[in-house]
């Protein structure tokens, strides 16, 4: 394969695996071409400040994997320090659109952090010429934060804010942000991730994966776009429900919509059927489970097809029946046994006495 070819396929995986464009979900409404190593201005990012303020360059980012960065970087005065607004792009002011971006501040509290959008009313339907999502100081240095903000539809006549800022390693809600809504003659907008007042050098504040999604059930989760930042340990705590390719998880701690794969399975289960071997046991005898086959078209204390379709089988439960079930076939198998070495030994004592 020759080096160009190679520079292609590198690039198109990097875009499908860091950015998420391909991943069974609807795609990033963001041409992420112009996202690569480089200085100011780049497809569709137009710079925040100078150049020398927005650099683009490999660093570590939320789940700690090798990534491209924005980063800014103030040049001393406090005026416009980093961050790009990029190009409009094409919506339907009917529906809803979801803005995120990764952002990370280093050394100080300086200056002010904004994330916003264009071309947009506050909930209550008033025009702003200057929305932002939110703008302010992230809560921690050096600490990876998810800012996810709400364009409603402009046929939506709620005003409750959706908007949060989740932190990179909990995960946790840690502050909310200002929804905005559509008006019906609203065709395009814009994503505006920027860094303003900052007059410190030493400040650095860093940008990844920028993306807007249309919310129609197709849209990555949170949590996918969340994951967890590992730290020292290799073990993960997660406080509440976790969904994988589904966002009701229901009833259950962990919900996969789709196939798992793995090497051991342990299941922690109480009241093993060995109770089938005890004396009191009442094992039913084969005439009565062929009456009951006969009667509900399977095996007593086992659930039938269309239970099954519906509720699907609990791993640990199932086992144990069906242990239950091969127990009390070995009890009858074992009774035969002995039945047939009773005939067979009065066979032999009949075969003698007549000789």
């Amino acid at each position: 394969m020759n080096r160009t070819l190679s520079k292609v396929l590198v690039i198109s995986l990097f875009f499908v695996f860091v950015f998420g464009l391909d991943r069974g979900h609807a795609q990033n409404l963001l041409d992420l071409t112009g996202w690569t190593i480089g200085l100011g201005t780049s497809g569709i990012f137009t710079m925040n400040g100078q150049e020398s303020e927005n650099i683009r360059e490999w660093g570590e980012g939320p789940q700690g994997n090798r990534v491209i960065l924005w980063k800014a970087q103030p040049e001393g005065a406090s005026d416009a320090d980093g961050g790009w607004v990029t190009s409009y792009f094409p919506i339907d002011h009917k529906h809803m659109y979801r803005f995120t971006i990764w952002i990370k501040k280093t050394n100080s509290i300086d200056g002010t952090t904004y994330f916003g959008c264009r071309n947009v009313s506050s909930l209550a339907g008033v025009p702003n010429s200057n929305p932002y999502f939110w703008s302010g100081d992230l809560p921690k240095l050096n600490r990876w934060y998810l800012l996810v903000g709400y364009i409603h539809g402009s046929g939506d006549s709620s005003e409750v804010n959706y908007g949060s800022i989740y932190d990179g390693v909990t995960g946790d809600k840690v502050l909310t942000m200002t929804d905005f809504k559509f008006s019906t003659t609203a065709t395009a907008t814009n994503h505006r991730a920027t860094l303003f007042n900052d007059p410190n050098t030493s400040d650095r504040q860093y940008f990844y994966a920028p993306r807007v999604d249309l919310v129609n059930g197709n849209e990555p989760s949170i949590s996918e776009l969340i994951g967890l930042q590992f730290a020292a340990s290799d073990q993960t705590y997660f406080a509440g429900k976790v969904g994988i390719k589904t966002s009701t998880p229901g009833d259950y701690d962990l919900a996969v919509k789709g196939k798992i794969r793995a090497q051991e399975i342990k299941v922690e289960l109480a009241n093993w059927p060995d109770y089938v071997f005890a004396k009191d046991y009442d094992l039913p005898s084969l005439r009565e489970t062929e009456q009951h086959i006969k009667k509900n078209g399977h095996l007593p204390g086992i659930p039938s097809a269309e239970e099954v379709k519906a509720n699907g089988i609990d791993l640990g439960e199932m086992n144990a029946k069906l242990l239950q079930k091969i127990e009390e076939l070995t009890l009858h198998l074992l009774a035969i046994e002995n039945e047939n070495q009773v005939m067979s030994n009065r066979i032999l004592s009949l075969e003698k006495s007549k000789k």
